[in-house]
């Protein structure tokens, strides 16, 4: 998705976006044929955020009204050089010098390079991600929802998982940078969060690139959003995805109880707007009072959002944005 000269001259950037779009668009053409209302489409899934300040919020209204998101992601890679890097770095694993030599090679080529260059991406990075293009993404998403240039009349139930981050944590990098390092993220101590050093940057990845994109949507919202922690151990990135889809006995799943709640709260939401169900825990409002849904092992209860913090303000800010 890079956007910089190379793709600047003969290509588009941010397809995968406008991707997504085209199949709202799709939906919003057929979803009739099917029994459904064009008013009432909920979209559910992890890479949402970008749809809602698509834009800037100049092209009318989102293709949906409501949307369940769970794992706010998004690594931010501000570095034109980065994205420069990306494109030619491509372009070289094929052989060829232009994007228009690129397209007349097979699709399994262009697959096997793609393969190649994400299988050699930094520890937890993945090469590829939305970029600011002026156009379908103007600025970072936290930015645009802080400068209100978003849709406003959407419906929102968001989820995180306690330790988002660990998974995308190197075990060999033991600093962050500057203000991050000295403030945000200070040396483990018996004060801090974290007892080392591998703890101290699975925080910070879990708070700048998860956790606090939902904090940013709930202020956006005017906290009248419905916000959730999955907290079941080991709480890692993904693995609330069998708990959502479960379907009986399963491994990966620690509780019974707490998946078929979880799936009660995400479909009444789509339904009618409002998580909520027979014999289970009432679903709070964000609220002025931060308050969030835990769902853990054993039990589901409500309580202060974690991340209401001043330090994700600074994120927002994006002070390291050119």
């Amino acid at each position: 998705m890079a956007c910089r000269p190379t793709l600047q001259s003969d290509g588009t950037a941010n397809v995968g976006l406008y991707n997504q779009r085209l199949a709202f668009q799709c939906l919003q053409t057929y979803i009739h044929l099917f029994g459904g209302d064009p008013n009432r489409v909920t979209v559910f899934g992890g890479s949402i955020l970008h749809q809602i300040t698509a834009f800037g919020g100049l092209a009318g209204k989102a293709l949906f009204q409501q949307a369940v998101s769970q794992s706010l992601g998004f690594q931010n890679l501000p570095s034109n050089f980065q994205q420069e890097t990306t494109v030619i770095t491509f372009l070289s694993l094929l052989k060829v010098s232009t994007l228009q030599e690129a397209r007349q090679l097979p699709s399994s080529t262009l697959i096997e390079a793609n393969r190649r260059q994400v299988g050699a991406s930094p520890y937890g990075l993945f090469t590829y991600n939305p970029v600011v293009d002026c156009l379908i993404a103007p600025s970072i998403p936290r930015k645009l929802l802080l400068q209100g240039s978003y849709d406003h009349d959407l419906k929102l139930m968001l989820g995180q998982n306690y330790n988002e981050g660990l998974a995308f944590t190197s075990p060999f990098v033991t600093t962050v940078v500057g203000y991050i390092d000295d403030v945000l993220y200070p040396p483990p101590s018996n004060g801090t969060l974290y007892q080392d050093d591998i703890g101290r940057n699975a925080l910070s990845i879990s708070e700048s690139v998860f956790i606090y994109n939902t904090l940013y949507l709930d202020r956006a919202f005017g906290n009248q959003t419905y916000a959730y922690e999955f907290s079941v151990p080991p709480f890692l990135h993904g693995q609330d995805i069998p708990y959502t889809f479960f379907n009986g006995p399963n491994t990966a799943v620690l509780s019974d109880a707490t998946a078929p709640a979880l799936q009660v709260y995400i479909t009444s939401f789509a339904e009618n707007g409002t998580p909520s169900g027979s014999g289970i825990p009432s679903f709070p409002l964000y609220g002025n009072d931060s308050t969030i849904l835990n769902l853990n092992a054993t039990s589901i209860t409500a309580m202060i959002d974690r991340a209401a913090n001043e330090q994700c303000l600074w994120w927002q800010k994006a002070l390291y944005y050119g």
